[in-house]
């Protein structure tokens, strides 16, 4: 491993100071106060309203013309646009889920277009199952296009299949990629349903780093404190039982994609704020040295030596000793690996957040 200046006087939330070359022996336990919502509750997804109603615009050949047109556009701007904003289906319309806001046509419409703005402010793109909408298209998520005419809900599809809707009936189509199964909880340890859930996940013996879960869907984040390398992030369906469908999502490059693909009516809220894939690999090899310093100095007894755990990951190394004090370091650009002490899982978040704004935080000990 490479040789680090190891630091253990941090400046997070000092005015700015004249640095020495070497800083070795100064101990400073600075806590950040940066809230942890976010990492401690799970946010969870804008709700869309659905406003419902026909319009008084008559359909034409040429609104249907340039329909296909916006369609594949839509294609597009999907495709190029997937994963950067995190483009998925909510109540069934196309949603930036990075931006918390629907893609609107008037986000791809043409300049050229022969549209008026009121024909524009009644299309939808949607992003749907082929089958709800022409029997026969399949059961994966597709884009069509639909207006609100004065004949009802007219949906176009990319190969030109075509259905109508009455108001009645466009609802029910949205409402089954309605992301609402009751609130989101963060079940205790002492619950059933927390037990529940990691049981169905095959999870035993390790640290959980995140649980979340509403009536229908679970989804966990749990790590061995033996192996820190084995991370999984693991979604559940609670069909007469919960039930694991989807167990590689900490390998995905896009878990948020992946998931409402398959389960598009899964509020993405239960989702950990952090995509696993993008971090760095996680490091337990050659950190003996970190843990040696630490007792050299005497900020951990000799006794705590033993057994001690530590992790690295990027620019963050994170060490607990037996007894529960926590060490959260990082590596500045002066290759000047500082570290400062924390007493609990919240305290060693905001010392994360206070280096970076998307840490990996899954790197602590949570339990």
């Amino acid at each position: 491993m490479e040789n680090k200046n190891i630091s253990f006087d941090s400046q997070i939330g000092k005015e700015e100071k004249s640095k020495k070359p070497i800083i070795i022996l100064a101990i400073v336990i600075a806590l950040c106060v940066i809230s942890v919502i976010g990492y401690v509750v799970y946010r969870k997804s804008n709700i869309t309203e659905i406003a419902i109603g026909l319009s008084d615009i008559e359909l034409t050949d040429e609104i249907k013309g340039e329909m296909k047109t916006l369609l594949e556009n839509a294609e597009k701007y999907y495709d190029e646009n997937v994963n950067d904003s995190v483009l998925v289906s909510q109540y069934g319309l196309l949603y930036n889920y990075r931006a918390k806001m629907n893609v609107m046509a008037s986000d791809i419409v043409e300049k050229n277009s022969k549209l008026s703005n009121k024909e524009i402010a009644e299309m939808d793109i949607l992003f749907v199952r082929g089958d709800d909408v022409v029997e026969g298209l399949g059961e994966e998520l597709e884009l069509f296009m639909s207006i609100n005419s004065s004949s009802g809900y007219y949906v176009l599809s990319k190969n030109g299949d075509e259905a109508t809707f009455n108001e009645k009936e466009f609802k029910n189509l949205l409402m089954k990629y309605a992301p609402t199964h009751n609130n989101i909880v963060n079940p205790s340890k002492e619950s059933d349903i927390y037990l529940n859930i990691l049981n169905a996940a095959g999870i035993v013996n390790m640290d959980i780093k995140h649980i979340a879960c509403d009536d229908k869907y679970a989804v966990v984040v749990a790590g061995g404190v033996e192996n820190p390398k084995d991370l999984r992030e693991i979604a559940l369906i609670n069909e007469d039982g919960w039930k694991v469908i989807d167990k590689d999502l900490a390998k995905s490059q896009n878990p948020y994609v992946e998931i409402n693909n398959n389960y598009p009516d899964m509020d993405l809220g239960l989702m950990p704020i952090y995509n696993i894939s993008e971090f760095d690999e996680i490091v337990t090899d050659g950190l003996e040295e970190y843990i040696n310093a630490l007792v050299e100095i005497g900020l951990m007894d000799e006794s705590e030596k033993e057994g001690a755990y530590a992790v690295n990951c990027g620019r963050f190394t994170y060490v607990q000793a037996k007894n529960g004090n926590r060490y959260v370091g990082y590596l500045g650009d002066d290759n000047n690996l500082e570290f400062n002490k924390a007493t609990n899982i919240e305290e060693s978040i905001n010392l994360m957040l206070a280096y970076d704004k998307n840490p990996p935080v899954f790197i602590a000990i949570f339990n």
